[in-house]
């Protein structure tokens, strides 16, 4: 193998990333920026809970993930269990119920090992740090809804 091989792999892989830039994500992200102004760890916060497509999640339903959560917290699967408790507090911050929001992102907060997320879902327990998400939330949501509406 010649060492050009080696080198196409590389711009093939630069390539990848240089599309993976022009996602429409970093455009919803310009606007979540624009919303949290200049609070990092509110942005940090939602970047991590705030659905991009609420409708994939939506048809399922709150309940439906809460019960799944808590049947794989009884058979001891964390993560499983700590995914679905996100889904539904996402589901939750969507629909705009900040005790659900609270209750299920502490559900989180207690399942997750990984100090970063773990940080991600404690924002939640204190009531003004979910109320200003919630804003910000709704606010997001009612912006993307008409392009959503589009599509």
């Amino acid at each position: 193998m010649t060492p050009l091989g080696i080198f196409g792999k590389k711009k093939k892989v630069e390539k990848k990333e240089e599309k993976k830039g022009k996602t429409p994500k970093s455009s919803e992200r310009s606007l979540l920026e624009e919303l949290c102004g200049g609070d990092a760890e509110l942005l940090s916060t939602l970047t991590h809970t705030i659905l991009i497509d609420p409708s994939k999640l939506y048809e399922e339903g709150i309940d439906s993930f809460i019960g799944k959560a808590q049947d794989f917290e009884k058979q001891k699967e964390f993560l499983r269990a700590r995914i679905n408790y996100q889904a539904a507090g996402e589901l939750a911050l969507y629909e705009g119920k900040l005790a659900q929001v609270q209750k299920l992102f502490t559900k989180c907060s207690e399942l997750e090992s990984n100090v970063e997320y773990k940080k991600v879902f404690a924002y939640y327990s204190k009531k003004t740090n979910a109320e200003k998400a919630l804003k910000i939330a709704q606010e997001y949501y009612a912006q993307i809804a008409k392009p959503m509406e589009k599509t």
